[in-house]
């Protein structure tokens, strides 16, 4: 595997969050949860609980599918 899981699912989610013009503090504000935990998640330091995806999905209206994009 070239890149890691958590790296690629952080990529994907940063994607579809600026293809919505959402800033972190915006999309954390959503969540409600912190900025920090936005970025981390986005750096893939941190790796999203099922629930988390599943609100990241209705947030950025997206299929859970597209956030695990490239990944192997």
């Amino acid at each position: 595997m070239d890149k890691d899981f958590g790296y690629i699912l952080g990529s994907n989610v940063r994607a579809e969050r600026l293809r919505r013009h959402y800033t972190q503090d915006e999309l954390a504000e959503l969540l409600d949860m912190s900025i920090n935990y936005v970025g981390k998640l986005e750096r893939g330091v941190i790796i999203p609980s099922a629930q988390v995806i599943f609100k990241l999905s209705k947030i950025l209206r997206v299929d859970i599918n597209d956030f695990f994009k490239e990944i192997e």
